[in-house]
């Protein structure tokens, strides 16, 4: 029996695939989450940025696509970049590709919108400066309180090792290339670069990719995070180097590719591509299915104990549906009818022995370290990791396809897609404290079908 892997309130798009999250923004009373897209198959052949918009970050429309490629300087694709609003008026930066000599062309271009979904294109801002390669990409606007907008652009220098450039603009038209602005020796590319601050502090995110070079192929990728002193005047940190110091954004399978904003009410918001599969893995997960890919939940950020924390937006807490009774006293167990679900456990300062199974993944706490199990998408046996002084709350949020797993409200998060056996999982925990308080409840959200106008709904 073939078993659903459609997702029931994660953002995913009606067919193709879904990568990297772009321009996302609050305009003009509405959340935009733009990504790249592949409207024909289920691969990276084509790219483009679809769009989903939502007033409250429950209910979603799906927008179709919003920029293609077409012109000489984007022919082989629209990638990643973001937004800003400037002037009432939406300001959408990305990288275009052009490899129609058989080389990698990459050209930083603008497009504009007075609605945020007509955009007219305004060519080529910035080509790639003396001293990088063709992998100069994935721009992310910002503006410190008030003076110049600055752009953070994922890059990889001439001599074949990932940095961080830096621009500078006064009018967000017209842009300079100011500097390096950090740089990876043991990393061939930096990808989707974000600076921000929160909190008072400002944070630099960014993933760390190794590549062949040779061969122009990924090896492995990871997201990471540091915490910075950004001198607004010179556009500076005092530590350049991004390879030590910096802290996993997400300790689980899948997570790639953050992109944060500001929502109206000032807090930082945060979504990723939950995905990072393999080739193999891509082409078994799609076997038989109109899409591939999804994102994250929409993640709500803070600096806490001198970390970035992460927690489920609050409006999510609008999904969660009837309570459901665990069975037996020493060992908690229920069989669901569903795989769209919520379970909480607190139990302060939570002794080893802890474990949870679910449904085909699990986690267990040895008292400093928590180790998450699951069976990826090639049949493989796999595990993640994550060390933790203390483990005082887990939070899991299942879909029909996926996990996310928030350690003590958000100290630590766990992503992953999973390979679903059944409609009807198992959950069950074990070594939990007498005084941990389990609780377990639906899920209400559910996609509708794609009507023919192309807006998706994703109802609470």
């Amino acid at each position: 029996m073939k078993l659903e892997k459609k997702q029931r309130y994660h953002l995913e798009p009606p067919e193709g695939l879904m990568n990297d999250p772009n321009g996302l923004i609050w305009f003009r009373g509405k959340y935009y989450v733009f990504f790249q897209w592949n409207r024909f198959r289920k691969d990276h052949s084509h790219k483009e940025w679809g769009l989903f918009t939502s007033r409250d970050l429950i209910e979603w429309d799906f927008q179709e696509g919003a920029i293609q490629p077409g012109e000489t300087y984007d022919r082989s694709g629209v990638h990643s970049g973001s937004a800003f609003v400037i002037d009432g008026r939406l300001y959408a930066y990305y990288t275009g590709s052009d490899k129609s000599s058989g080389r990698r062309k990459s050209s930083q271009c603008l497009a504009v919108s007075e609605d945020g979904r007509n955009f007219q294109k305004q060519g080529v801002f910035l080509d790639t400066p003396a001293g990088f390669s063709e992998h100069f990409r994935d721009p992310k606007v910002f503006q410190m309180e008030t003076g110049p907008y600055f752009m953070v652009i994922g890059a990889q220098r001439i001599t074949g090792k990932g940095c961080i450039a830096l621009c500078r603009s006064e009018d967000g038209i017209h842009w300079n290339y100011s500097h390096m602005l950090a740089a990876a020796e043991h990393h061939e590319m930096i990808e989707c670069p974000d600076l921000f601050r929160l909190d008072g502090q400002a944070v630099l995110l960014y993933c760390l990719q190794r590549r062949d070079n040779a061969a122009d192929q990924v090896i492995s990728a990871h997201s990471a995070y540091r915490l910075v002193d950004f001198d607004t005047h010179t556009g500076t940190i005092p530590k350049t180097d991004l390879e030590h110091g910096c802290e996993t954004l997400d300790a689980g399978f899948d997570f790639f590719a953050p992109q944060t904003f500001e929502a109206p009410d000032g807090r930082r918001l945060l979504l990723a591509w939950m995905s990072r599969m393999d080739d193999g893995q891509e082409r078994v997960f799609a076997e038989g299915e109109p899409r591939i890919h999804c994102m994250t939940l929409p993640r709500e950020l803070r600096i806490q104990k001198g970390r970035l924390w992460q927690k489920p937006a609050r409006e999510l807490y609008r999904l969660l549906g009837e309570e459901l009774e665990w069975g037996g006293a020493e060992r908690r167990s229920i069989r669901l009818d569903t795989r769209v679900f919520h379970l909480r456990m607190d139990a302060a300062h939570c002794p080893a022995g802890l474990h949870m199974e679910l449904g085909e993944a699990s986690l267990s706490w040895d008292g400093g370290q928590l180790v998450f199990n699951r069976k990826n998408w090639a049949g493989a046996d796999e595990a993640r990791s994550c060390t933790l002084g203390r483990l005082d709350s887990v939070e899991i949020w299942s879909d029909t396809s996926s996990l996310e797993i928030f350690l003590n409200d958000g100290e630590a998060v766990l992503s992953a897609r999973v390979f679903p056996q059944t409609e009807a999982p198992v959950l069950a925990v074990t070594g939990a404290p007498e005084t941990s308080v389990l609780t377990i409840r639906r899920i209400t959200a559910d996609i509708h079908t794609y009507p023919a106008d192309g807006s998706q709904r994703i109802a609470g």
